[in-house]
């Protein structure tokens, strides 16, 4: 089971709440912003999600990008990043 993390860019001028939206509909299929690491819980940066799949970032991302732009904006760009190992310094 691969590491994925995603994120996300809602193109043309979304408001705060569009993105308010986007983590909403994010974390109702399972990708929170919150991660866990050897410092405990942190946030993410903006609109960038995390979790585990087995299922291919291919597959990952047109797949949210289709929910996305069906329930939340009409424009997004999808990142998905199938990784082994991560790390992070949080402010």
């Amino acid at each position: 089971m691969a590491l994925i993390f995603i994120r996300v860019e809602l193109r043309g001028d979304p408001s705060k709440q569009d993105y308010e939206n986007l983590h909403a509909y994010m974390e109702k299929n399972n990708w929170p912003r919150k991660i866990t690491g050897s410092r405990g819980e942190s946030t993410l940066p903006h609109a960038m999600y995390q979790g585990n799949s087995e299922t291919d970032a291919a597959s990952i991302a047109n797949a949210l990008r289709t929910g996305i732009e069906a329930y939340v904006w009409t424009h997004a760009i999808v990142l998905v990043i199938a990784a082994q190992t991560w790390a992070m310094n949080p402010a």
